[in-house]
């Protein structure tokens, strides 16, 4: 693990040293739309965007990770890791327009440091016609550059899901592992959930997905590639940690930090919430990292906007008696669910509409 420590300080240390002057590139985030709650009949999206300047010279980068490993993944590897090595740029306002909307959404400025070139805005769309899913267009770019926006109304179901080890097999747990999974592999579902989140789709009638996750927003091109090839039939946007990184190893290292993640989380359970006051969201996680904390804290914070608690149950993760005692303290037993790789396939069957877990 310290070999490959060092060997990402370097990859990153020397991807720094080789950026190059260029035009800035623009990443929107797919977006959650909510009713307006100063006007009913309108809706208002919470767009995030980066704008940064790209890396264009990635030679060192590229023989550096052919040193470690050299099984034809090398561009991929370069391709996942160079927002880490892109430098955001501040001051920035966008535009965005949304063809079945009203009006157009108008992001603040871009912001300096700690959170250089990163911007998140509530902004209002009016009224929109049409379906659950808009797509948003940058106009003030001379690319082509789009935004999906996942809008729903103001009551019924969600979902809430973690992405690694409950979505996604990341092997969290094994960290030299988690790099090569995040690097070089190509993602893969973790078996029977992308069948599960489609039968939650129809059973709670089209219910908005969350994905809210411990990874950085610099990996939210892979990320949303893999939802959209794994889980087409529960795509929603992605909620990830706006870290400011010094060097690649702190991707690692913030995976084994549960505070940092247990706050976040609970941050963006907040954001929800204050979207959708009326829904009740089940919530989808695994025992790696903080997901029985944060959900068991949301649910004594909210109540029954918590409707359930499913938790993975994944191999070497501290799954002991003592742990799930204390996270689940305060929560009916009846809420929250403890379940298994052979568990999987059978959650379809409980009907959580119903009121059960």
């Amino acid at each position: 693990m310290r070999f490959a420590a060092l060997l990402l300080s370097f990859v990153l240390a020397t991807a720094r040293a080789t950026l190059l002057e260029s035009a800035d590139e623009v990443l929107l985030f797919d977006a959650p739309a909510f009713q307006d709650p100063n006007n009913a009949s309108n809706s208002v999206i919470s767009l995030q965007s980066f704008v940064y300047h790209k890396q264009i010279d990635l030679t060192t980068l590229t023989n550096t990770l052919t040193a470690w490993e050299n099984n034809g993944s090398i561009d991929k590897a370069v391709e996942r890791l160079k927002l880490f090595a892109a430098v955001g740029v501040p001051g920035v306002s966008l535009s965005v327009d949304v063809a079945e909307c009203s009006e157009q959404a108008t992001l603040s400025a871009t912001s300096g440091l700690p959170d250089l070139g990163l911007a998140v805005t509530n902004a209002s769309i009016g009224r929109c016609e049409g379906g659950n899913t808009f797509t948003g267009t940058l106009l003030n770019n001379g690319d082509t550059i789009s935004t999906t926006i996942f809008s729903s109304g103001t009551d019924g179901f969600g979902v809430i899901s973690d992405i690694d080890d409950t979505a996604k097999v990341s092997h969290v747990l094994n960290k030299l592992e988690y790099v090569k999974t995040t690097l070089f592999d190509n993602p893969e579902p973790v078996p029977g959930m992308p069948n599960l989140y489609a039968s939650l789709a129809k059973t709670l009638d089209n219910p908005p997905f969350i994905y809210i996750t411990a990874s950085p927003y610099q990996l939210f091109p892979l990320l949303r590639d893999f939802l959209k090839a794994s889980f087409p039939n529960s795509l929603g946007p992605i909620f990830s940690q706006n870290l400011t990184l010094e060097d690649v190893t702190q991707v690692v290292d913030i995976i084994s930090n549960p505070n940092d993640i247990l706050d976040f989380k609970l941050s963006q359970i907040d954001r929800v919430q204050a979207m959708y006051p009326n829904k009740t969201f089940l919530t989808v996680g695994d025992s790696t990292q903080s997901d029985p904390e944060v959900y068991a804290g949301a649910y004594r914070k909210y109540g029954d906007f918590i409707r359930c608690i499913w938790i993975h149950r994944v191999d070497g993760a501290n799954n002991s008696y003592e742990r799930f005692i204390t996270a689940f303290e305060g929560v009916p037993k009846n809420k929250y669910r403890i379940y298994t790789d052979n568990d999987i396939a059978g959650l379809a069957d409980i009907d959580v509409a119903g009121g059960s877990c």
